[in-house]
């Protein structure tokens, strides 16, 4: 317990540093954050916990959960861009927590504590646990799902079904049908590959099925009868069966999507996935499937040019806590199973974005932890040409770190100065390859955990603010005083609408297609401003003579300057700069 104590400090420190520094700092990201926080903010005002909405609309992208999670941060700590993301924080913080013991009982505490530094400084974990998005609730519950199965199917144990139902539920309050049909495909084909099929024949296979329906099925049944079925209709058809079958709103790809975006989005721990995925699954073989398991006939070349076996779980190395006697063999099936499912499902699905893989993260950290910590211990030879390629592949990182930022500094001025940051993987890089000449294998291993923690920390506190400068919704929001609660007034938008205009301003933002209608919005005597695309303005201005421009900034995610129109009179209106 004290050891548990220590490394769960060490990891929760780790998770602060990555999380906590300037979350608030950086304007709701459009669109998926502004959307979530203000349906949550409108069921908070509303004070319903069933219909979700937003721009005062039924919003059927998602379930409930994120929104329940973001109105209680709203009530303690009051409705910002910093409660909106609390939730996604600490369910991070849970998550690394979950996959260190789940790593942990699985292959030891070495694995585990590696591993849970591997999985916070992954660049997609450290974006989405910064963000007011479901995806990080999701993977919570969903390595809750992995975690008490693991635990609690071992010798022969039939005390998993009912919590990972619970935790199935959960998932499903989350994001939906993924939430059970993916762990449940994980289980089956885990039990298949194990020929172990028979144990899905369960009675308690009941109680689980009342358990996740108790869990996860009320609140489908209340927004069902409070919408007369158009929130099931439209979630489970448009937002389910529509997107697999056919790509949406330009988000498509070939079978090579999701293999490139995780091996980028894994950075700085990319340069050593491949490896730790090629012999992850080279040891879900058993005995006399490759030779023994461990010790097997699979021979390879040593760091010192001579031929070896490949041990990946033999007993004296490494504490394990094995299921059988092939307990690590297990383990590496269950691993891969769960990495590999979500890929191949995911692939197959004609709208693809990089969130929906997110789930497999835990499982890859796990493999990269095993990996290494195996090779740093001398239970696993390598070609003597990989370890030096890993370190080649951290200083590619930081390469390409430092010349990205440089470049888009013409962009966000102020980043060039944040490009050293570059040179912490290519030191890491450089320290790595020099311990793995000397022999130091143990000094190797500690430098990329302290280097990747040390890289990625300053690097998600700094971009929030300098992305803001090329932001409009807020800085337009704060220099004309739409915000202000107490003014008489009513916001439209044409030609240009991004969801966070509607959290900032607080207020229902109207959709105006044609001039005639912006000349009508803006002929009415209560005082109306209109966001308006910078091109439509020349042909806008001749409709409405009267209107003028009170506000304009550069938004560079629609690559377009974006103006605020009014038909106020008052002169103390400031522009944005």
């Amino acid at each position: 317990m004290r050891n548990r104590l220590r490394d769960y400090t060490l990891l929760l420190a780790a998770c602060a540093a990555l999380s906590l520094p300037n979350l608030g700092a950086g304007s709701l990201w459009d669109m998926d954050e502004a959307v979530n926080s203000q349906a949550a903010r409108e069921m908070r005002d509303a004070d319903t916990w069933v219909i979700p909405t937003f721009n005062y609309q039924l919003r059927t992208a998602k379930p409930v959960m994120l929104y329940w999670l973001q109105r209680a941060s709203y009530a303690a700590f009051g409705v910002s861009e910093w409660s909106a993301r609390l939730p996604s924080v600490l369910a991070g913080w849970l998550i690394v927590l979950l996959t260190y013991e789940l790593a942990r009982g699985m292959f030891g505490r070495p694995t585990g504590l590696l591993g849970g530094v591997v999985l916070a400084s992954v660049t997609h974990f450290a974006v989405l646990t910064h963000a007011a998005t479901p995806d990080a609730t999701l993977l919570l519950y969903t390595t809750l799902t992995y975690y008490l199965f693991w635990t609690l199917h071992q010798n022969g144990s039939r005390r998993w079904w009912v919590p990972t139902a619970a935790a199935c539920g959960l998932a499903m309050l989350t994001k939906g049908p993924v939430g059970l049909a993916l762990p449940g495909a994980v289980i089956l084909a885990y039990f298949a590959w194990n020929r172990e099929l028979g144990r899905l024949l369960d009675r308690r296979i009941f109680a689980a099925a009342l358990t996740f329906i108790l869990v996860g099925i009320p609140w489908y049944g209340l927004v069902a009868a409070e919408t007369r079925g158009e929130w099931l209709r439209a979630f489970f058809g448009n937002e389910n069966v529509n997107r697999f079958m056919s790509p949406m709103e330009g988000h498509s790809g070939g079978v090579w999507f999701y293999p490139l975006t995780v091996t980028v989005l894994f950075s700085p721990w990319s340069a050593f996935l491949l490896a730790a995925v090629w012999y992850g699954v080279r040891a879900t073989k058993r005995d006399g499937e490759s030779g023994r398991h461990g010790e097997g006939e699979n021979k390879t070349q040593g760091d010192d040019g001579a031929e070896s076996s490949l041990p990946i779980s033999p007993s004296p190395r490494l504490p394990i806590s094995p299921t059988t006697d092939d307990g690590d063999t297990r383990a590496y099936r269950f691993l891969v199973c769960w990495a590999g499912l979500y890929l191949v499902f995911f692939s197959a699905a004609a709208t693809k974005l990089p969130n929906y893989v997110f789930p497999l993260y835990p499982a890859l950290a796990v493999l990269t932890a095993r990996f290494l910590i195996a090779w740093r211990d001398g239970s696993l030879t390598v070609p003597r040409w990989l370890m030096p390629a890993g370190a080649a592949g951290m200083l590619l990182i930081g390469a390409v770190t430092v010349g990205a930022m440089l470049y888009a500094n013409r962009l966000f001025p102020g980043l060039a100065a944040w490009s050293p940051l570059g040179l912490v993987p290519v030191a890491a890089g450089a320290w790595f390859g020099w311990n793995v000449r000397r022999g130091d294998r143990h000094a190797a291993v500690a430098g990329l955990g302290v280097a990747a923690v040390a890289f990625m920390a300053p690097m998600m506190a700094c971009t929030p603010a300098l992305l803001e400068q090329k932001r409009a919704p807020r800085a337009l929001v704060a220099a004309t005083g739409l915000g202000d609660p107490t003014r008489d007034l009513r916001v439209a938008a044409f030609g240009w609408f991004e969801p966070s205009v509607v959290f900032y301003t607080g207020r229902e933002v109207a959709r105006l297609d044609a001039p005639a209608a912006v000349a009508e919005f803006l002929a009415v005597p209560t005082p109306g401003y209109v966001f308006v695309h910078g091109a439509a303005w020349e042909k806008l201005s001749a409709e409405v003579p009267t209107a003028r421009v009170v506000a304009k900034r550069y938004d560079f995610l629609k690559r377009c300057d974006v103006l605020v129109v009014t038909n106020e009179r008052s002169p103390d209106v400031a522009a944005a700069k």
